[in-house]
C-alpha cells in the first residue's frame, strides 16, 4: 500500500520568510492528492508534485488571509487550466470552517461583484467539528482549537491507518493534545518565540511556541514533531529547535518548503 506523503507548499508564519510562503501542505496517497490551507503563494506550487485539476479537495483550517488567500489564484489556475478529468469530481470539493461558505460569498462579491464566484469552480461545504469526513480516501477530522478566531486542528488518518495532525493556528489547549493523540506526525506551529510575545492572559492567546510545541507532542504521545509556520532564520530555526526538543524528547524537524516528508 502506497504510503501517506506530506509535502511543504509554504511554512512561513503570516508575514512570509524571505522566498517563503504562507500556509500550505499537500497530503498524498497513491492517487489521492488533497490540500491542507491555501495561504499566499502556494496555489504555483502545487502543479510540480500534482496537476492542480486532479486534487481530490481543499481543507482550510480557519479564514485568516494567511491560510485562505491562494484559494482565488488556485481558482484561476482550474478556471482556465486543463479540464478535471472524468475519475474526481466535476467540481473540487473546498472543505471550509462553519460559516464559511457564507464568507466566501461576501468575498466573492467584494473581488468581482459575484458571490457565488467561487462556486463555478469549487464545491463549497462547510464542515463540521468532530465528525469524520471522507476527502479522496483519506479520512479528516476537524478539531476546534484555541486562536483568535474559529479555528480546527486537522488529524488526517489515511488507509494505511498512518495518522497525521496539523495543528492549525493554536494555543495551548486541551483540544489540540486530543487531535494529536498517538499521531504518527504531528505538525505544529510555532510563530512565537517564546510565549511571552503573545496575549498575556492564556485564555486570549492564539499561537504556540517551538517549547510549547513540543510539550503538546509528548502529552499527545506523538511518534514525530514537525514544526511549521515559523519565523525563519538560521539563528531562529536553532532556537526553534532546541526549544522543541527540550520540551519534546523525541525526534523533532523544522518543515522545509519544497520537501516531502513520509508520514507512514
Amino acid at each position: 500500500m502506497a504510503p501517506l506523503t506530506l509535502t511543504i507548499l509554504g511554512a512561513s508564519p503570516a508575514a512570509p520568510n524571505p522566498g517563503g510562503a504562507c500556509s500550505g501542505y499537500l497530503l498524498r496517497q497513491g492517487e489521492t492528492a488533497v490540500l491542507m490551507d491555501c495561504g499566499a503563494g502556494t496555489a504555483g506550487r502545487i502543479a510540480p508534485h500534482v496537476a492542480p485539476n486532479r486534487l481530490q479537495g481543499v481543507a482550510i483550517s480557519h479564514l485568516h488571509p494567511d491560510h485562505y488567500f491562494d484559494l482565488v489564484q488556485l481558482y484561476y489556475i482550474l478556471k482556465f487550466g486543463e479540464p478535471r478529468p472524468a475519475d474526481v469530481a466535476p467540481r473540487l470539493p473546498l472543505f471550509l470552517p462553519p460559516g464559511g461558505k457564507d464568507f466566501m460569498r461576501k468575498f466573492g462579491k467584494l473581488i468581482s461583484d459575484k458571490p457565488a464566484m467561487l462556486e463555478d469552480v469549487y464545491d463549497v461545504r462547510d464542515y463540521v467539528a468532530d465528525c469524520d469526513i471522507d476527502v479522496g480516501g483519506l479520512l479528516f477530522r476537524f478539531h476546534q482549537v484555541q486562536h483568535y478566531i474559529m479555528s480546527h486542528a486537522m488529524r488526517v488518518r489515511s488507509s494505511s491507518g498512518a495518522v497525521l495532525t496539523f495543528s492549525s493556528d493554536v494555543a495551548p489547549c486541551p483540544q489540540l493534545i486530543e487531535a494529536a493523540r498517538d499521531a504518527d506526525l504531528f505538525m505544529c506551529e510555532s510563530a512565537m518565540l517564546e510565549a511571552a510575545q503573545d496575549e498575556a492572559n492564556p485564555a486570549l492567546r492564539g499561537h504556540m511556541s517551538a517549547a510549547e510545541a513540543g510539550s503538546a507532542a509528548k502529552q499527545a504521545g506523538a511518534k514525530r514533531l514537525l514544526i511549521t509556520h515559523y519565523r525563519s532564520s538560521p539563528k531562529y530555526d536553532a532556537h526553534h529547535l532546541a526549544a522543541a526538543s527540550a520540551t519534546f524528547g523525541g525526534p523533532v524537524e523544522l518543515a522545509h518548503e519544497g520537501q516531502t516528508y513520509v508520514v507512514g
